[in-house]
């Protein structure tokens, strides 16, 4: 069996949103923690629910970073490419850019063979490999 998590119910939890669909989160996410429970948590999800904390509810970026490293230690979630994430929110705190972009630059970091094709200039500040195409 997999469990998953959905992005609506990470913002609920992150956000405190106080509606009937609230009760209870806290629990879960604490059995969660405890790894009592465990789920994966899809990169595409977690990218969702840091779009809808920033534009929707506006929440700072640093709280973001925060709440969401925070939840990559719960000893019950599982997630793909742990460090990559993680190093995608130390870039994405220290730096001025994009969260995808600091996505990219994590995982192309891990080889200098890697390349980037893009036409933004902004990626040469970093230690990657940028092409035009």
């Amino acid at each position: 069996m997999i469990a998953m998590l959905d992005t609506n119910v990470i913002v609920r939890f992150l956000t405190g949103d106080k509606n009937k669909k609230f009760e209870g989160v806290f629990d879960f996410f604490k059995s969660i923690e405890q790894g009592k429970i465990v789920v994966e948590l899809k990169l595409i999800v977690l990218f969702q629910t840091i779009f809808v904390l920033k534009s929707y509810y506006q929440v700072p970026k640093d709280r973001i970073i925060n709440a969401t490293g925070g939840l990559l230690k719960f000893n019950g979630l599982k997630i793909k490419e742990k460090r990559t994430v993680e190093r995608m929110l130390e870039l994405w705190h220290s730096k001025n850019i994009e969260i995808v972009d600091a996505y990219l630059i994590a995982n192309l970091e891990k080889d200098s063979r890697n390349v980037l094709y893009s036409y933004d200039s902004d990626f040469d500040e970093f230690e990657i490999n940028r092409i035009e195409p």
